[in-house]
């Protein structure tokens, strides 16, 4: 997903001036979601009399967009899907988004999308080496296997996923995208990838940031010898790295694999207290 802040924001903040007093412009947000022809920004509660104002402001700036919604509640439930209320523009929820030489349509009601990852998913793209075998688990839309399709020289990557919509939508995007190396299964990954898929991966990527931890054991289940896990986790900030890192040590000590740390990088901010990282490590 693409971000757009700073001169975007600019932009609105400005075009804002004479509409909002001095003390609502403080509550604008920095930043929102660009999903092609939708966007999703934050909008607090100080504002919401002037929800619709924001929304056609953006609009206006943004040639492109032609929905803006706003999140009414928390990610929930086991497909860890967002409530949104249009605010401005077109009663449309599909998106229609580009991102690394790749093409998503997508509900953006139905399906999790993971915002702000599309450096993750090139920079991980960069990392796969020729005919590797890539496990791509809770792959949603299909947006890290297709952006893997289409900026690396993998061999094949079988992508699991719970929810049956968004496993609809990536079959979709991957026929849109003329991808004929990736395999969909639809399912749960702890039922899937240890048991049916043992030992079938040089790399598997875990882009589910709450819970993901539980998964770990089937995942290393599911990794050839010396394979490579890309760990994704939200955690608190004093001790991201050293939980993250804690977490897949101990269960590569229980299964009597070697933990090798490759790398480990903060994604994003995620609240005042937390923050979303990845690690990269390699189980021998």
């Amino acid at each position: 997903m693409q971000k757009k802040d700073n001169m975007q924001k600019g932009n609105l903040k400005e075009a804002l001036k004479k509409k909002l007093t001095k003390k609502e412009l403080s509550f604008l947000v920095k930043s929102f979601d660009s999903l092609g022809n939708i966007a999703v920004i934050e909008v607090p509660k100080e504002l919401e009399k002037k929800e619709k104002l924001i929304g056609e402001t953006l609009i206006e700036l943004n040639k492109n967009i032609k929905t803006v919604c706003k999140p009414i509640g928390p990610h929930k439930g086991k497909y860890r899907i967002q409530p949104l209320k249009i605010i401005a523009g077109e009663k449309n929820f599909i998106a229609n988004y580009k991102e690394s030489a790749s093409r998503f349509v997508f509900d953006v009601r139905k399906v999790f999308y993971s915002p702000r990852l599309s450096n993750e998913r090139l920079r991980i793209s960069k990392l796969i080496k020729k005919n590797e075998v890539i496990g791509c688990f809770f792959a949603g839309a299909g947006f890290y296997p297709i952006v893997f399709s289409k900026n690396s020289e993998m061999k094949k990557a079988t992508a699991i996923e719970l929810n049956p919509l968004a496993v609809k939508f990536m079959k979709k995007n991957i026929e849109l995208n003329k991808c004929s190396n990736i395999e969909v299964i639809k399912g749960d990954v702890n039922q899937i990838s240890g048991k049916k898929l043992k030992n079938c991966f040089d790399r598997i990527v875990m882009p589910m940031p709450h819970g993901g931890e539980t998964f770990l054991k089937q995942t290393l289940k599911a990794l050839k010898k010396n394979g490579v896990i890309h760990f994704y986790q939200v955690l608190e900030k004093e001790t991201a790295f050293e939980t993250a890192i804690k977490r897949a040590k101990t269960e590569c000590i229980k299964q009597k694999r070697t933990f090798k740390l490759l790398n480990k990088r903060i994604v994003r901010p995620f609240s005042t207290t937390k923050v979303q990282v990845v690690i990269d490590f390699k189980a021998n």
